[in-house]
């Protein structure tokens, strides 16, 4: 199953849902895929070096030089392969730019169902902080702990602990 990062804008309470991992499509579309997701600066560079490869690969050709056109080719396969592992990442450092918060990494079937899981798991949250208000006791409080359950003494009272409380059972006397 893949995994989803979700993110939580601050102020909309708008979710997006990215995946983590590999990006096919910033692999098959490099600098197309980049430029759809608003990723201005990386599409730019992408569209960049691959204009600049075709260049090296043409100039490597046209000078009879194999080292030149290979190193060529090198890049222009190892571009698609940079985007393809990097474009998740630049996804999420520009909803990160834009003030959006991560809010959970999920293991889900796709992004809706993540966003939708997200929503439920915050419903219960905010249900469960609800329900723990309680009504402040007014004196002073001096809270439940352990000796109250064993000795059976009732709840904040100052009855001060049996004789045996320190005792340590495991030294020899």
């Amino acid at each position: 199953m893949p995994v989803f990062r979700v993110y939580q804008h601050s102020k909309k309470k708008s979710y997006q849902a990215v995946p983590v991992g590999f990006s096919l499509g910033a692999f098959l579309a490099s600098f197309l895929w980049a430029a759809a997701n608003s990723l201005w600066g990386k599409a730019f560079l992408l569209f960049m070096g691959f204009v600049l490869m075709g260049v090296a690969a043409v100039a490597g050709a046209q000078l009879n030089s194999p080292l030149l056109m290979l190193s060529a080719v090198a890049g222009v396969a190892l571009l698609p392969l940079w985007a393809g592992a990097q474009g998740q990442q630049w996804y999420c450092n520009k909803l990160e730019n834009q003030g959006y918060q991560l809010v959970k990494r999920i293991n889900t079937q796709s992004a809706s169902h993540a966003i939708k899981a997200v929503k439920r798991s915050e419903k219960v949250q905010e249900e469960n902080a609800q329900t723990r208000k309680e009504p402040q006791q007014q004196g002073p409080r001096f809270g439940k702990d352990f000796r109250d359950v064993r000795d059976n003494a009732a709840p904040n009272s100052n009855q001060p602990p049996p004789p045996d409380f320190n005792a340590r059972p495991w030294k020899k006397r």
